[in-house]
């Protein structure tokens, strides 16, 4: 099992490490090539398309379990059964949605509804409905992908997404450096998913012929089947699309495409530590889910106090970093072509610390298939947010985002997510809630003071005084989440399993000589 836990988390992370490598390359070489009015404009497109994302419903993450427990089972049957009426289901939506929007931007002006400008409306338009058709295929791509994944090799699928993340940075690297316009970028893009695809298709066909779906296997009763949980890890979706890419459209409308710039790259520099956590959090979900299974209550409420005030220090060292030197980040990044806003990035940072202790204990509702009071505190969460960024964007400009964050989640999650957690994991809530908000106080302190200090003192080149920074902030949020985040009995169940974990591998390295 721990095994397969760190080859998913090594899979996971080098997506992640291809991702980050992939906005610092891309950003700069954006900037330098295209105005920064058209990058904005670009990113303002690709923020619509991504609701498109949504018509996956949540099938996949459902269907992915009942083909799990299917396959351990040794249900073939019912695994193919389950895999066709999803393809199905996909195929389906795919096929519909992409000429629906296909007819829409034909008719009506959407580029210009919401404030594209300086990109031709009828180059727009064709780009608009290449990344939307693009996306709507990845959902059965992915379907055909999750074979690996179900059947206990999770890591080959995370690789072949890491593939197809290389080869998309590849193309649009190569179509830049040629100077394409967005319309080219668009359709070149979805080549890396096409070809993909198809080496999946050939790989199972020869290897493992009877997982390839055939859609004359599904049924409509396993589509009803995957609806009821699907439909809450869909409203999960939206609510992050809505969250994520509203305010993006929002912006765009009010302020324009150098402000989408603005607000994209900074936003992007402060989700990059929970990008590199989501990594952890991915590779331990069937974990969790297989505790549970066995009912072992005790193991997840010690894992659950591990996983928010592990995030918690980490969220807490990185904001404590960038809150003094995040500026020269930016400005390092972009090459000089974006003028930080110091306090937009401050925001963001703090709705960032403040958002840790609930998302990472979400991960135990999600993991457990108990995840309705998430999806309705989710959802409300991403009405707040848009509504309060909707009044505030243009008195406040771009730093509406952040606020409507702060606001939209303080509301809808901070205390209805842990709460709906504990109470899942049997947990004493206000015991539980009053420690761990105590933590991320005095975390959050310490990292902070850190920073300050380590701004202070730090010499040398930017990259240095940011590793410098960053190393004091770490130290600080370590030593604060240790004494203060777990109690002394966390602490000494802590190095018991590690000595245990140490131990076993001595064994296992005396057996192997």
């Amino acid at each position: 099992m721990l095994k397969r836990v760190l080859r998913s988390i090594s899979a996971l992370f080098v997506g992640q490490l291809v991702n980050i490598i992939g906005k610092l390359v891309l950003v700069p070489l954006y900037l330098s090539l295209w105005s920064t009015g058209v990058y904005g404009e670009w990113m303002a497109l690709s923020a619509l398309v991504a609701y498109f994302g949504v018509t996956d419903f949540g099938m996949n993450a459902a269907a992915g379990n009942a083909m799990t427990a299917a396959y351990a089972r040794g249900d073939l049957r019912e695994y193919r059964c389950f895999q066709s009426s999803a393809m199905v289901f996909y195929i389906g939506i795919a096929s519909a949605a992409s000429l629906l929007f296909g007819i829409l931007v034909a008719i009506f002006p959407i580029p210009a509804w919401i404030g594209i400008r300086q990109i031709p409306s009828a180059t727009a338009a064709t780009v608009v409905w290449l990344l939307a058709a693009t996306l709507l295929w990845q959902m059965p791509a992915a379907q055909l992908a999750s074979v690996y994944r179900s059947t206990g090799n999770l890591a080959a699928t995370e690789w072949l997404g890491n593939l197809q993340s290389v080869s998309l940075l590849g193309v649009t690297l190569i179509v830049l450096l040629l100077h394409g316009d967005t319309l080219r970028l668009a359709f070149w893009g979805a080549v890396p998913m096409i070809v993909v695809t198809a080496g999946i298709w050939v790989n199972l066909r020869g290897s493992r012929p009877e997982l390839l779906p055939k859609l004359s296997e599904a049924r409509v009763g396993s589509i009803r089947e995957l609806c009821s949980p699907s439909l809450l890890f869909g409203l999960i979706m939206l609510s992050m699309a809505v969250t994520l890419q509203g305010p993006v459209v929002l912006v765009s409308m009010a302020l324009g495409g150098a402000a989408v710039a603005l607000l994209v790259t900074t936003r992007t520099l402060t989700n990059v530590i929970r990008q590199a956590i989501g990594a952890f959090q991915v590779a331990l979900w069937p974990e969790l889910t297989r505790l549970d299974a066995l009912g072992a209550e005790g193991s997840l409420r010690w894992a659950h106090r591990l996983s928010v005030i592990g995030s918690v220090a980490l969220h807490a060292a990185f904001a404590g970093a960038l809150w003094f030197e995040g500026a020269s980040v930016i400005s390092a990044w972009t090459v000089g072509r974006l003028t930080p806003d110091i306090w937009l990035l401050r925001l963001f940072l703090l709705a960032l610390v403040l958002q840790a202790p609930w998302l990472a204990s979400s991960q135990f509702t999600v993991a457990n298939n108990r995840h309705r009071r998430l999806a309705c505190s989710y959802a409300t969460a991403a009405i707040l947010t848009l509504a309060a960024t909707a009044l505030l964007v243009r008195p406040c400009g771009p730093i509406a985002v952040p606020l409507g964050a702060l606001f939209g989640e303080g509301l809808a999650c901070y205390y209805f997510v842990i709460k709906d957690t504990c109470r899942v994991l049997k947990e004493d809530h206000g015991r539980f809630a009053s420690r761990m908000w105590a933590a991320v106080l005095m975390i959050s302190c310490s990292a902070w003071s850190a920073g300050y200090l380590g701004h202070a003192i730090a010499f040398g080149p930017r990259p240095l005084r940011w590793m410098e920074v960053g190393a004091l902030t770490t130290l600080a949020a370590a030593l604060a989440a240790w004494t203060v985040g777990l109690s002394g009995d966390d602490r000494v169940r802590l190095v018991r399993w590690g000595q245990t974990r140490w131990n076993a591998e001595q064994l296992t390295a005396a057996n192997l000589r």
